[in-house]
């Protein structure tokens, strides 16, 4: 019996199969997952083998396009580390600027909007509360140990002339959380669906 695997497809053939770094510069939507690695007052941090640092292990999954399910992966460090002159972790401080950047993105909040909605938004009551947020970022390539890797390089926000609210897996954008107002605590808005898609489900749906 002869087996002929010549009409078999490529190993590597297409984005989906194709281990090569995303091309730096590429502006894409992405659902972030929290890996919780034991540390931290809810065992959500991981904690560095190396100094005293804690950081969010961070998973981002490409949403939609042409590099739809790629991932990528991240560190957020949000304690420990080097200190500056008031005592506060270096680190820490360059990842609340991501997480807050992070957090306008998937609701669409214009970073100089300080309403109580606003504010109310950028507040989370555990940083698992991170855990399948949406943003629209730009992908990075790092070199570590002669690989070349993706990396968060920024965050999409509103103002920003690349910006359009994130699109999910399930092809709509993250309504924001109800916040408390005189009469009560107000309904979530309903999700938005996607205007821009082409009918049908996502692949992963």
């Amino acid at each position: 019996m002869t087996l002929d695997f010549n009409s078999a497809e490529e190993q590597f053939d297409g984005v989906s199969s194709d281990f090569s770094p995303i091309p730096e510069g590429t502006i894409v939507d992405v659902l972030l997952t929290i890996r919780p690695g034991g540390a931290g007052p809810d065992g959500i941090l991981k904690q560095s083998q190396r100094s005293d640092a804690q950081y969010l292990d961070c998973e981002y999954t490409v949403t939609n396009g042409e590099y739809e399910r790629r991932k990528f992966w991240g560190n957020l460090t949000v304690a420990g580390g080097s200190l500056d002159d008031k005592g506060n972790s270096k680190a820490g401080n360059i990842s609340k600027r991501t997480i807050r950047a992070l957090l306008e993105s998937c609701y669409s909040i214009d970073p100089k909007d300080m309403g109580e909605d606003a504010k109310a938004a950028r507040t989370l009551s555990s940083y698992m509360d991170l855990n399948n947020l949406c943003a629209k970022v730009k992908i990075g390539v790092e070199t570590y140990n002669d690989k070349e890797n993706n990396r968060l390089d920024m965050v999409i926000t509103p103002g920003m002339p690349e910006y359009k609210q994130p699109l999910g897996p399930d092809g709509i954008v993250k309504a924001r959380q109800a916040t408390p107002t005189a009469q009560g605590t107000d309904s979530p808005p309903s999700p938005q669906p996607a205007t821009d898609q082409s009918g049908g489900k996502p692949a992963w749906a």
